[in-house]
């Protein structure tokens, strides 16, 4: 069995595990210096330990250095501040060479041995000539990262129609792909205030809610279907999950009239009305 910590770096919520003596006592906020694949780095602790066998680390992890002292937070302080500096400055290079690009974020890492630029860019960009003045600037290694818009939005964060931060800097890891076919089985409008994210793009919570109303529709008729009810015979018009209930429409001669069904009544609506199918799941 191997002891590991989960450590996450600034602007990423993505825990990396990383091995640990036994000796070595962490609690969670605790901030330690590392060995990544880039040099070393700073990260805060958010698993204090837990063991794992070998097969299930996946890749050989690095070892944590040291619990980060108050002179490497001092350090870390003036690196954060070094980042705003070059942020600045690469952003008004950018605006000397005309290049079609958005810089989002620098990371410079804790050692100083390189600086990252992400940004962001519809074309490809040759940036040859950035590269070599800032090297000639800052005098150590430059790196530039071309991402995509929802990396773009999880580095930079933001706030979603909902009214919460955007999913992808808050919880989730890993995007998946998602399609317009989840948004149609959610009954949401299909125009792009609706289904697009920040990004652009089709909003992530589609995805990880698209299950959940799968499940849940299954519970109810189709829409237009024809059921009857205490109150008579209705076409369902309308179905609404989170609150648990559906709309039916019953015509009494030249008007119209609304009935509201609740998800407890659906039982014996279908025990009255077997030939009445159940939601498809694609």
């Amino acid at each position: 069995m191997n002891k590991v910590a989960g450590l996450k770096f600034p602007k990423s919520n993505i825990i990396y595990y990383f091995k640990i003596d036994e000796a070595l006592e962490l609690k969670r906020g605790d901030f330690c210096i590392v060995e990544t694949s880039l040099g070393l780095d700073i990260g805060e602790v958010i698993i204090p330990f837990k063991y794992l066998e070998e097969n299930e680390l996946g890749v050989p992890l690095k070892s944590i250095i040291r619990i980060a002292t108050p002179d490497d937070l001092k350090n870390w302080e003036l690196i954060k501040q070094k980042e705003e500096e070059y942020l600045y400055i690469c952003k008004e290079k950018i605006k000397k060479y005309n290049l079609p690009m958005k810089l989002l974020n620098v990371k410079v890492l804790f050692d100083n041995s390189r600086a990252i630029f992400y940004f962001i860019s519809s074309e490809r960009v040759d940036f040859r000539e950035l590269v070599k003045d800032l090297v000639q600037t800052f005098k150590t290694k430059i790196e530039l990262r071309q991402i995509g818009v929802r990396d773009g939005i999880k580095l930079m964060g933001s706030m979603g129609i909902c009214g919460r931060e955007v999913c992808c800097v808050s919880f989730i890891q890993k995007f998946n792909p998602i399609h317009i076919s989840m948004a149609k089985t959610q009954k949401i409008a299909l125009n792009q205030s609706k289904v697009s994210g920040i990004c652009g793009r089709l909003m992530c919570c589609l995805f990880y809610e698209n299950e959940f109303y799968k499940e849940s529709l299954k519970k109810y008729p189709k829409i237009g279907k024809t059921i009857n009810t205490e109150k008579g015979k209705g076409k369902v018009v309308e179905i609404n999950v989170l609150k648990k209930y559906l709309i039916l429409e019953q015509e009494e001669g030249e008007t119209k009239k609304m009935i509201k069904i609740s998800e407890e009544d659906l039982e014996k609506i279908y025990s009255e009305n077997k030939d009445i199918p159940y939601q498809e799941s694609d």
